[in-house]
């Protein structure tokens, strides 16, 4: 059982959209990640970027880390990405040591699928949405990064988390996760990020994350240490 051809037809539609005039003049649609030149890691330090203040909106976005931390680490992701991979190998298990299990920061997941050069990321991302629908993310989160994506994967773990099958299929035809892919990705465009991992940094206030920095590529766990410390003074 496959992914539904409308599916694909709608990652399209996103790629369409995302591709649309860019709110910074420097910004567009992806076409590789931020840690690579056709798929090919770059030497040299990732960009650190300090930022005016902008926000990110914290509603609805999985989440990790207890509701009282007032730090947060927004990652913007893609599940075909071979570094942002790497990141929730490596850099994620330092971070929820460190910080998210002692209760200071909360660690948000955003969808940043590069459909020009991934094409299973958008499907792939449907498909955790469609998970977090039933409270089961994070689950579909490590499953995805941890198995060759393809149209019959989203289904078979959809069985194997247990989740309310028929329920799943319809939600791979709904818009709601469409659109929450789509917010997503404007929150990138509008912090001028434009490829994968990229990590903002800062304090939360409500339901929105006040930014303080920005990672484009992925950090060291050391550039993460230090943004944090300087937020907890």
């Amino acid at each position: 059982m496959g992914v539904p051809a409308i599916v694909l037809v709608v990652s399209a539609l996103l790629a369409a959209c995302t591709a649309s005039a860019p709110v910074a003049s420097n910004s567009r649609m992806p076409e590789r990640s931020a840690n690579s030149s056709s798929m090919v890691q770059k030497d040299g330090p990732v960009t650190a970027v300090e930022l005016s203040k902008p926000s990110v909106n914290l509603d609805d976005s999985p989440m990790l880390g207890s509701d009282a931390a007032k730090i947060g680490i927004v990652e913007f992701s893609d599940y075909e990405c071979p570094y942002c991979r790497t990141s929730q190998t490596q850099l994620l298990p330092q971070i929820k040591k460190e910080y998210i299990d002692t209760g200071v920061v909360r660690y948000v997941h955003k969808d940043y699928p590069l459909v020009s050069i991934h094409p299973q990321a958008a499907p792939a991302a449907i498909a955790a949405q469609c998970a977090h629908a039933q409270g089961r993310f994070w689950d579909m989160h490590q499953a995805l990064f941890a198995n060759p994506l393809r149209d019959a994967l989203y289904p078979e773990l959809a069985r194997k988390l247990k989740l309310d099958e028929q329920k799943f299929s319809v939600c791979l035809n709904d818009a709601a996760p469409r659109q929450a892919i789509y917010r997503d990705v404007q929150e990138a465009r509008r912090l001028g990020i434009s490829g994968t991992p990229s990590f903002v940094v800062g304090r939360i206030e409500g339901n929105k994350l006040i930014a303080t920095g920005i990672s484009k590529g992925m950090p060291s766990i050391e550039a993460i240490v230090q943004q944090v410390e300087v937020l907890r003074k």
